[in-house]
């Protein structure tokens, strides 16, 4: 009962009201501690879900701060209304750091899951293009998916669209379909111009643009998984690589102790352009394997 009578004074207060309902809380019989903190939790929350009255909520507290009861835990003392305040004060800051520790946690999760959502979408577009490559999906499909991601103009849609030009543009672009492409492409040149999605995205769409003028011939080459025989054979190249260049420091070494003012001796000059004909036969044989 004393609680529904505080909360129906709470919901009439106002800054005009103050004196009156004031005085209303006073008169009410307020002789335990559960009673009190009780009276402080209805207005602590009233006060935070209506911040425009806080300076109103403040004045009543103001007004109550001298307020006390025996404590219930330990008999002969007493509690009083700032002391029981303040703690729930205390205890919601609590709650704040531990509501922001797991806003964090969550922040931190949705994150990772649009991480995972990107290279789904990337390695699922990289998949139809290699589909297509192989004859098991149309050109029509293909321009059906250019279209959609160019609708988009979200940086994830952007991603998948160079990802999907730099797989198929050199197969897709074709003499029939050039009309189409060059739609596509003027569409990527102004989606740079405008400037509307960030550096990342634009230089991403730039690479596209470079890749097709250069006749689709990629800068480096693409990385594809290798065979246990490419692998052994590419250590091996590098190996006699390795072997090549000690090869000429130590020729060069000999030739700097023989040589004098007038520089290296016939002799010495000979074997040292015989020393290399021989590591370049060596390094185009294994090359040629």
């Amino acid at each position: 009962e004393l609680l529904h009578k505080v909360r129906s004074i709470l919901n009439k207060l106002t800054p005009q009201m103050f004196q009156q309902l004031m005085r209303q809380v006073t008169e009410l019989t307020i002789d335990t501690e559960e009673q009190l903190q009780g009276v402080i939790d209805l207005i602590f929350e009233k006060a935070i879900s209506e911040p425009n009255f806080c300076v109103t909520y403040a004045n009543m507290c103001h007004c109550l701060m001298k307020l006390n009861v025996t404590s219930t835990d330990k008999p002969g003392v007493t509690v009083t209304f700032r002391t029981l305040l303040l703690n729930r004060c205390q205890k919601d800051k609590c709650c704040l750091c531990a509501q922001d520790e797991e806003k964090q946690r969550l922040c931190e999760e949705l994150q990772e899951a649009k991480g995972q959502a990107r290279r789904r979408s990337l390695g699922n577009i990289k998949f139809i293009g290699e589909l297509f490559k192989v004859k098991m999906l149309t050109e029509n499909t293909m321009h059906v998916c250019i279209v959609k991601l160019l609708k988009n103009h979200n940086e994830e849609s952007m991603e998948c669209l160079c990802r999907l030009l730099s797989t198929i543009g050199k197969d897709l672009d074709c003499e029939k379909a050039t009309p189409r492409m060059d739609q596509y492409f003027s569409q990527m040149e102004q989606i740079i111009k405008e400037r509307k999605t960030s550096s990342r995205i634009r230089f991403m769409l730039q690479d596209v643009l470079d890749l097709r003028r250069n006749k689709y011939v990629p800068r480096r080459g693409e990385q594809c998984p290798k065979t246990i025989d490419q692998i052994r054979k590419d250590a091996e190249l590098e190996e006699h690589r390795e072997q090549i260049k000690v090869q000429q420091q130590l020729m060069n070494k000999k030739g700097n102790r023989r040589g004098g003012p007038g520089g290296p001796h016939p002799a010495g000059e000979a074997q040292e352009h015989t020393d290399e004909n021989r590591t370049e036969t060596v390094l185009s044989h294994h090359l040629i394997l």
